[in-house]
């Protein structure tokens, strides 16, 4: 039969024969050579991945150092690469690329690196005569799918090779950029557990404890974040920095290297449906071209492998569907394995998936996307260069601009022109105010608008138009109701601005300011000093104060001062509460409006214009919380870390991390705030647990449960949660037989279509907000949330209780959500606090911190922390 060779090492690998019929799979050590036209030995200096590391790639894995030890050998040692570190993590690792292609390519690697730009409208000039290819392979997105980086070492190996004249010849017209370890903490996290738990022999039995990874795993990085969703949403310093050399490259074929179960044959493209409707013929065709030749190694091997189905081409985060949307082939490719395969795995056929297997695979159809973009060359780069000319004279989505208003005394339209910014999608301002017509995110239908220079404008004729629609598209179009992860996102509903797109061209040429923070005051001696609460950057701010021992109070109403408005919510930093700090207050103030950008303005005296005066009860001081946040099994780590990171990285307030189990001895008291992040939590509060919980919060403590913390105090004893009763039709006992026939007669291959209908995999729903509740300050009347799941809650009746975001009838704003799933979310509670006691309980039915990206979600959280119960 027909086998692949490379000399990279000697690799085990799945041979096919036939016997009695039977087809059956059988091990078998063989040299490789893969895609390779002589036998002649690599240059003096460069050695393989198994001679330089002292073990064959597949006998035990390589903890990152190692790996990038192996990465800095072959650019020492090969003409052929070149290494560049673009960031570190947020354990210190280094992030680096290779840059794999001639020596004479490499030798002018800006050239082509602009010339590529060029293509695609980003950066001006004449284009060179002879384009290259650019190929992006990623390896090791999720740590614990620890063959990519293997593979990526043995792929880097055979393209360095200067003696393998195939790959030479590809390389003439092609530049392949490899990333070896995409998450290095999640990697080792893994390699470093697994590495404890593997004996002198692997066990290829599923039940050895090798093959049981225990929470959090390695899947994702050091706040446990999936960086596989977030290359959209820039929310981790690994995403950050990788999106910023990607942007300075922009690669025609860009291919994620993942794992999945152990059973499971390889996955190659092309994907399933549904396809976003932006993705091109093109695009699409090429998939399948790739694949194609795939498929052609696969078949001389008899390896299993499956395409067009479970992987799709819609939600924006993955390391596909960028890509595709910035004008790349963008591919995801599977291998059967994952955290549970280790070194060697029985499956569920009784033969043994081996580390080396897996890495043959990845191997095979990393080399085999080179030699398609190379042979493939011309054509790819000119259908590179039309979609982003198309883009530009014809964008997609229907509207030539949008606009954002920008939000008064507020940072949140500053926030989106941020994110923008590092997304490379361009975006100003007027010079002269005007009006135009178009359709209004937060009403959801066609309206006159004014524009006035100050606004956001983002004109849609722009290279990156196609990223640019699927980001601020209205009601995501959608072809197919099964899909792999939510369903929408568009950006003016995470930043809950008051936005319009409109098929008007509106120029915005003029450069968008800032805001400028700073303090100013009417008095050199204020009374007090006045920050307005409207938007995370105040949440921030607070943090600020309160590490600078400030103390600080919050108007619970509205109230005008020396001619200004200021809204309830609103901080407020008296001298006579600050006696300690003398005449420096103003001074630290000053300086922190400055660091944090923040408007801080200094009143003569506390006598209002109209409201509450600074004096009254209705101006509450903010005790400074201790906040305890439960981690570790039952827990959810991804809600866990979502916590850890808004403290870290987004507020930089301390937090304590306790483990879930220990919650008993926990002594509550040293506590204000307890936050039960999403979780089963039946083990840890039973009732006795529960019972110090209540007895706690009456205290005066403040619980936070968030999403399936809420799921489990629904119906307990003292809480307020309960289940919704579901609304019957009056003739459902008295159906015909041929409604029973259609009810109970299911097919069993429409099984996955019924659970659609009862779904809301990611949908995005208008709330209606009590604005004068400390847990909707600094909201609109209204507002968006995205909502995962039918688990809801009825509104709360109690005297105690407050149904502070509430969903109506009719709420769905955008996204897919099955028909019978409607009447489960209609006319429930979205988020709301129970006064319990001394203390309180909020209640955040759906997690507002998913993923890090719903910016309004961040304000919801500081207000459940600092402004519930002061």
């Amino acid at each position: 039969m027909p086998r692949f060779t490379s000399r990279v090492s000697q690799l085990t690998l799945f041979q096919t024969y036939r016997a009695s019929s039977i087809l059956f799979f059988a091990s078998a050590v063989i040299v490789i050579t893969l895609f390779s036209t002589q036998q002649a030995s690599a240059q003096a200096g460069l050695q393989s991945p198994a001679d330089f590391l002292g073990y064959e790639l597949g006998d035990r894995f390589t903890r990152h150092a190692e790996v990038m030890d192996y990465v800095e050998h072959v650019a020492r040692n090969s003409e052929r690469v070149n290494l560049q570190t673009y960031g570190r993590t947020y354990e210190n690792r280094k992030l680096v690329l290779a840059m794999v292609s001639t020596p004479s390519n490499l030798g002018q690697l800006e050239k082509i690196r602009l010339d590529n730009l060029r293509l695609t409208g980003l950066e001006k000039g004449e284009t060179g005569p002879e384009p290259k290819s650019v190929v992006w392979l990623s390896y090791n997105v999720h740590g614990n799918e620890s063959v990519s980086s293997e593979a990526a070492m043995a792929t880097l190996y055979e393209l360095a090779d200067e003696s393998n004249q195939k790959t030479g010849s590809w390389l003439e017209n092609t530049v392949v950029i490899i990333d070896p370890v995409i998450n290095p903490d999640g990697r080792d996290r893994y390699v470093n557990w697994y590495n404890q738990m593997v004996g002198v022999q692997r066990n290829v039995n599923p039940d050895a404890i090798e093959h049981r990874e225990p929470a959090p795993g390695g899947r994702t990085n050091h706040y446990y974040f999936d960086l596989n969703r977030d290359w959209t949403w820039l929310t981790q310093v690994e995403t950050q920095s990788r999106i910023q050399v990607y942007n300075q490259w922009m690669p025609h074929v860009h291919v994620d290297f993942h794992e999945q179960g152990v059973n499971e044959p390889y996955y190659f493209a092309p994907a399933a449906e549904p396809f976003h409707d932006v993705i091109t013929p093109w695009q699409r065709e090429f998939q399948t071209t790739i694949g194609l030749n795939h498929a052609k190694y696969f078949d001389q091997n008899g390896w299993l492998y499956f395409t067009k189905q479970s992987f799709d081409l819609y939600y924006p985060g993955y390391g596909d569907t960028f890509p595709t949307y910035n004008g790349s082939i963008g591919m995801t490719y599977e291998q059967g394995g994952s955290r549970r395969a280790g070194l060697g795995i029985m499956m569920a056929t009784g033969d043994t998936l081996t580390l080396a297997n897996r890495i043959s695979h990845h191997h095979t159809t990393g080399m085999s996307t080179v030699e398609m973009a190379s042979v493939h060359n011309e054509r790819l780069v000119s259908e590179f260069e039309t979609f982003f000319s198309n883009a530009v004279s014809d964008p997609p989505g229907g509207y030539s601009t949008y606009v954002i208003k920008r939000d008064k005394g507020g940072k949140r339209v500053e926030a989106l022109k941020a994110h923008l910014d590092k997304l490379g999608i361009s975006s100003g301002t007027v010079t002269q105010s005007s009006g135009s017509n178009g359709w209004s995110y937060r009403s959801s239908e066609d309206v006159s608008f004014d524009i006035e220079p100050g606004d956001l404008v983002i004109d849609a004729h722009q290279p990156r138009a196609t990223l640019l629609s699927v980001l601020f598209e209205p009601v995501s179009a959608i072809s197919d109701s099964l899909t792999y992860d939510i369903t929408a996102w568009a950006l003016p509903y995470a930043y809950d601005v008051q936005a319009y797109a409109t098929t008007a061209r509106i120029s915005g040429g003029a450069s968008f300011s800032d805001s400028r923070g700073g303090l100013t005051a009417s008095s050199d001696d204020p009374y007090a000093y006045i920050i307005r609460w409207n938007d995370v950057a105040d949440i921030k701010f607070l943090a600020a104060i309160f590490q600078a021992d400030i103390k600080v109070r919050a108007a619970e109403k509205a109230f005008s001062i020396e001619g200004q408005r200021y809204e309830p919510g609103t901080l407020i930093i008296t001298k006579t509460d600050n006696t300690k700090h003398g005449t420096s207050l103003r001074s630290k103030l000053a300086h922190l409006a400055d660091t944090y950008g923040e408007v801080v303005t200094g009143v003569r005296t506390g006598f209002v214009d109209s409201g509450a005066d600074l004096g009254s009860s209705d101006v509450n001081y903010i005790k400074r919380p201790k906040i305890a946040v439960l981690r570790g099994s039952p827990v959810s780590s991804s809600s866990t870390g979502q916590l850890w990171h808004f403290f870290d990285q987004q507020i930089e307030y301390p937090v304590t991390m306790v483990q879930a189990s220990s919650l008993g001895s926990l002594d509550l008291d040293d506590y204000t705030v307890l936050i039960l992040p999403s979780g089963s939590y039946g083990d840890i509060l039973n009732e006795a647990g529960l019972d110090k919980v209540k007895a706690w919060v009456r205290g005066g403590g403040n619980l936070i449960a968030i999403r399936g913390a809420s799921s489990f105090l629904v119906g307990k004893d003292g809480f307020s949660l309960k289940k919704k009763e579901e609304d019957k039709k009056d003739d459902e006992e008295k159906l015909s037989e041929e409604e029973e026939d259609a009810k109970n007669l299911r097919k069993f291959g429409d099984r996955s279509r019924e659970r659609a209908r009862t779904a809301i995999p990611g949908a995005i729903f208008k709330i209606q907000i009590d604005n004068s509740h400390p847990l909707g300050f600094g909201f609109a009347s209204d507002s968006f949330i995205l909502k995962r799941g039918t688990n809801s809650v009825p509104y709360m009746d109690g005297s105690n209780d407050w149904n502070v975001g509430v969903i109506r009838k009719k709420a769905l704003v955008s996204g897919q959500v099955g028909h019978k799933a409607f009447e489960k979310v209609d006319r429930t509670l979205a988020f709301g606090v129970q006064n319990m006691g001394s203390g309180r309980i909020v209640y955040l039915i759906d997690d507002p911190l998913f993923r890090g990206f719903w910016y309004s979600g961040r304000m919801l959280m500081g207000n459940a922390i600092f402004q519930v119960g002061n």
